[in-house]
């Protein structure tokens, strides 16, 4: 369940979004069998909130804003979506839809290989988190 530092008016459509999220980035890179980086933006809760009116809107339902929609509490909003942000990462990360790859060693193909970042994989399509650590 999503918790903030911030409370929140709409919690629950918030974090409704926030799944519906996932589960389309799942839809987008299990059929090209995609990798996705933690620490490169593929998961990047800022990035999806600035191209997701609907996400922007619920947010904002919980701050005050002024006459062109800024938020007026630059301070809590960041914290907010510091949080919103570390919960679409875990989202991710525990999802029935993905692989998790944590950064570290890996044996591909009988060589030993290491990942710098930790990455996901759509669920059962990796062995390890690199684009020939495919299964067969």
């Amino acid at each position: 369940m999503l918790q903030t530092t911030v409370d929140l008016v709409n919690v629950e459509q918030i974090e409704a979004i926030l799944k519906e999220l996932v589960q389309d980035s799942y839809d987008e890179v299990k059929e090209e069998g995609l990798l996705l980086c933690m620490e490169c933006g593929d998961v990047d809760l800022y990035i999806t909130a600035s191209h997701h009116e609907l996400l922007q809107d619920a947010i904002h339902r919980n701050f005050q804003v002024d006459e062109y929609g800024k938020v007026i509490n630059r301070e809590k909003y960041q914290q907010l979506m510091d949080d919103l942000n570390e919960y679409f990462v875990k989202l991710h990360i525990e999802s029935d839809y993905f692989d998790y790859y944590p950064a570290g060693t890996y044996e591909v193909n009988g060589e030993q290989r290491v990942s710098e970042t930790d990455m996901l994989a759509p669920k059962g399509q990796f062995y390890a988190p690199f684009e020939d650590a495919k299964y067969i």
